[in-house]
C-alpha cells in the first residue's frame, strides 16, 4: 500500500462534535482525544475528501466513477449487503507529533485549555427579539493545523485525484455555512 499525508489548516474556529454536552454550561462539546487534544476522525476525513472528489468528478477534473472506486458505493435500496467498499483507508487527523508531545506534559494543562472556547448563540424572531429557550452554547476549537494519512493501492492515480479534489474542501464541521470551520486541505507525500 502507498500512503500520503493530508494536511488540514483550519483558518477559523471550528467544531467537530462529540455528541456530548457539559450540563448547563455547554450544549455541545468538541471531540477530543484521550489526551484532551482536538482531532478529526478518519471517517470525517473520508467524507470531506469524498465530497471534494465528487465535486471534481462533477466538473470533469477526475474520471467519471472515480468517487465510487476510491470511497465505495452505497447499497441500492438500503440493502447493506449490496454496498461496495472503496480502496482508500483514512487515519484520524491530529496535531503534529511535536505539538502533541509538548501539550502532553503535565505543566501544559492551561495551554491545552486555551485550545477551546465557548460560543453562545440564540434564535431571533422577526422583530429581532430572542426566542425563549433558544440559547445554545457550543465549544469551539481555535484554528490549528492537523495531519492525517490516506493509504491506498500502489498503482493508480488516486493521489493525483486527491490533490485535485483537496482545494475543493473549503470548510468542515458544525456551522460551516456560517463561517466556522473554514479550512485549506493539501495532499503531500
Amino acid at each position: 500500500m502507498k500512503s500520503v499525508t493530508i494536511k488540514i489548516e483550519l483558518l477559523s474556529f471550528w467544531h467537530v462534535g462529540s455528541g456530548l454536552g457539559r450540563g448547563a454550561d455547554v450544549d455541545a462539546l468538541v471531540l477530543k482525544s484521550g489526551d484532551g487534544l482536538p482531532f478529526i476522525p478518519g471517517r470525517t476525513m473520508k467524507g470531506l475528501l469524498r465530497e471534494g472528489v465528487q465535486n471534481a468528478e462533477d466538473v470533469g477534473h477526475v474520471p467519471v466513477g472515480r468517487t465510487h472506486a476510491l470511497f465505495g458505493r452505497p447499497a441500492a435500496n438500503k440493502d447493506v449487503a449490496g454496498s461496495k467498499p472503496g480502496c482508500l483507508q483514512f487515519s484520524d487527523a491530529c496535531l503534529p507529533e511535536d505539538e502533541c508531545n509538548v501539550l502532553a506534559q503535565e505543566n501544559c494543562c492551561v495551554l491545552k485549555a486555551e485550545l477551546y472556547s465557548p460560543f453562545a448563540s440564540t434564535q431571533l424572531d422577526s422583530r429581532g427579539i430572542a426566542v425563549d429557550h433558544s440559547l445554545r452554547t457550543v465549544e469551539l476549537t481555535v484554528p490549528v493545523t492537523l495531519e492525517g494519512r490516506v493509504s491506498g493501492p500502489e498503482n493508480g492515480d488516486w493521489q493525483e485525484d486527491l490533490k485535485k479534489a483537496a482545494p475543493l474542501v473549503r470548510a468542515l464541521g458544525c456551522h460551516r455555512n456560517r463561517g466556522l470551520g473554514r479550512c485549506r486541505v493539501t495532499v503531500g507525500v
